[in-house]
């Protein structure tokens, strides 16, 4: 069964390259009838996810794994970097130069990981943030313990 489920992930082409967490959300709800454990995988550069996290956080046990990398949680002065938007396709020429355009993007970074953090404490919600260069073999295994203890 297990072996089924991961086929299914890897075969798996989404109808988007949006990320839109409340109707992943409102999909398992709709097809998760008894409580399940569930794990989001995600790097959550998403919004308004908090009320629908509730709702199914009050029948289900969620878990948040924020995958993050340390290069992505500011930019570095490089002068005009041509960035390629994955979600919308389209291809914009930034000035990392600009000391705006840095502040600018490490305030919407900080505020996109405090919205994860604070939507999955609200509801009730376990989370954990996993650099993509940490052992997330020792970070799973504490969470388990903290889990576990409660």
């Amino acid at each position: 069964h297990v072996l089924r489920i991961i086929r299914k992930l890897v075969e798996f082409h989404p109808k988007s390259t949006k990320t839109n967490l409340v109707e992943a959300l409102k999909f398992l709800s709709n097809v998760a009838k008894k409580k399940v454990i569930l794990f989001i995988l995600s790097d959550f550069m998403d919004e308004n996810y908090e009320q629908t996290l509730k709702i199914v956080g009050n029948k289900h046990d969620v878990t948040g794994i924020r995958i993050f990398d340390k290069r992505e949680t500011a930019i570095p002065n490089l002068g005009m970097v041509p960035m390629y938007d994955t979600e919308t396709h389209e291809t914009l020429l930034v000035n990392t130069a600009s000391n705006k355009v840095r502040l600018a993007y490490k305030v919407y970074y900080l505020k996109q990981k405090n919205y994860f953090e604070t939507a999955f404490k609200h509801s009730g919600a376990g989370s954990i943030n996993a650099e993509t260069t940490e052992n997330y073999v020792k970070k799973l295994l504490l969470y388990f313990k903290q889990k576990g203890a409660k």
